[in-house]
């Protein structure tokens, strides 16, 4: 007799007060047969038998005992990938949700930033810069913040989030860490088009006035 820790696939799943769970061996179980209730029973199958096992256990659970169950590896591989696949699906839409802010953020930050330098910009087409010159530095400035901003996350958001997975493994087994670039190649065009877009269309809505309107607005 020894006590041990009893595996999952034979475990009770549910606890009482003052009860005692026991693994027997099967001549044992046998000669108390009526002092003890059997449970669980463990089967150790061969890999090739494994599929032709399982059928004639799910059809016996279902058509000659329906109120005995039973746990095989791919009924449980069948549920672990179902926990897998809802964990995936709330995370792809927090982080598209994430992504989608994030964007919206970027170009509300170029707006209102184009807004603010009207008299900037003004002054510069004044002493000759052109329209063309104006909207490709304003273009440049754009991608320069997309590319700080990618630089940043590949690599300091790749270490917090190495740092946050690796905690959450020691609360969660099955969480494990993995270096992930498809999402940073997703979301960087679309940060590209929005660097290249808005200030465009924000500074085609500003030069609807002539620079001398717009020096004299700013002045105000």
């Amino acid at each position: 007799m020894a006590i041990v820790e009893i595996p999952a696939s034979m475990d009770l799943h549910r606890y009482k007060i003052n009860v005692c769970n026991a693994i027997l061996p099967l001549n044992q179980f046998q000669k108390e047969e009526g002092l003890c209730t059997c449970f669980a029973y463990s089967y150790r199958v061969e890999q090739e038998k494994q599929s032709a096992f399982e059928e004639a256990v799910k059809e016996y659970t279902e058509n000659v005992s329906t109120v005995m169950s039973y746990l095989s590896k791919n009924s449980l591989r069948r549920e672990f990938d179902g926990v897998v696949h809802v964990i995936a699906t709330i995370g792809i839409a927090l982080s598209a949700v994430i992504a989608l802010i994030g964007i919206l953020n970027f170009i509300n930050a170029v707006l209102t930033g184009i807004i603010a330098r009207k008299r900037e910009f003004a002054m510069l087409q004044s002493i000759g810069m052109t329209d063309r010159q104006l909207q490709t530095m304003l273009v440049y400035e754009g991608i320069s913040y997309v590319v700080t901003a990618g630089v940043l996350s590949l690599f300091l958001g790749s270490f917090l989030a190495r740092q946050l997975f690796t905690a959450l493994n020691n609360v969660i087994l099955f969480f494990q860490y993995r270096f992930q670039i498809l999402p940073f190649l997703i979301i960087l065009p679309l940060l590209l088009a929005a660097a290249i877009l808005a200030p465009l269309m924000a500074y085609r809505k500003t030069k609807r006035k002539s620079i001398v309107e717009r020096l004299r607005e700013t002045d105000f």
